[in-house]
């Protein structure tokens, strides 16, 4: 998605690592939000685009502190986030990631504001050696679960987006999030190189069965809020999303 917003000329957009990144760990973090407001208010442009991915955890204190803002917030299949998280990664980058959230030693994104009730799951199957699959995806669906935890289906300045369906559908999806965030979409393609290679990956990995309906509970419920009538939208604004 950020390619796409990339593609409009119209915008600026900041990949991961960017000029409004920390030096913490490993230059995923955002700076301060009062830094990162000073510099995006200097950028005179129909679209800031900002992937912090990493802040998910932040998302409610990040659109409060910068004026004019939304979110989307993108879901995948959690079988197809497991087998590229490991293909990406390496192999044990799904345990590391359990055991960092759990032990939040050393402070690490993946430890924060993260609620008992996730903390208590993921213990209960957490194990050194586990499934490397079980647990990326148990990652997934403690990263994924915060989209209900902070509220942000309550709220009309996110908006769900699925990932599946953006390949999909691409032009028809990025012109609807282009009118839910009130900016005229672009008079160029943007759209013209995706594909869907990667839609069906992950299918036929092997998950513990609990862990799988555990994931599959959560996924039904993000279909059902992209599936209902979209909250009203933002008027048209020029600002950092």
């Amino acid at each position: 998605m950020l390619d796409l917003f990339t593609n409009d000329w119209r915008s600026v957009t900041f990949p991961e690592q960017s000029c409004l990144s920390s030096q913490a760990e490993e230059r995923l973090r955002l700076k301060p939000l009062p830094e990162v407001r000073d510099q995006l208010a200097r950028i005179r442009v129909a679209l800031l685009v900002l992937k912090p991915l990493v802040e998910s955890q932040h998302v409610p204190a990040l659109l409060e502190g910068l004026e004019n803002s939304f979110a989307i917030w993108m879901y995948r299949r959690p079988e197809s986030v497991a087998a590229s998280d490991l293909a990406y990664f390496g192999i044990e980058t799904g345990e590391r990631n359990l055991r960092l959230l759990l032990s939040n030693e050393p402070p690490n994104w993946r430890g924060e504001l993260v609620p008992e009730t996730t903390r208590s799951v993921i213990s209960h199957y957490y194990r050194p050696g586990m499934n490397p699959y079980d647990a990326a995806a148990l990652f997934w669906w403690a990263r994924t679960s915060l989209f209900f935890q902070l509220g942000l289906d309550l709220r009309s300045d996110v908006r769900l987006c699925s990932y599946e369906g953006l390949v999909a559908d691409p032009e028809p999806t990025m012109r609807s999030l282009y009118e839910y965030i009130g900016v005229a979409y672009p008079d160029q393609s943007i759209t013209g190189l995706v594909h869907r290679k990667a839609i069906r990956r992950g299918e036929g990995i092997d998950l513990h069965p609990e862990v799988r309906l555990l994931c599959a509970e959560l996924w039904e419920r993000l279909e059902a809020v992209s599936a209902m009538p979209q909250l009203e939208k933002r008027p048209a604004t020029r600002g950092p999303s």
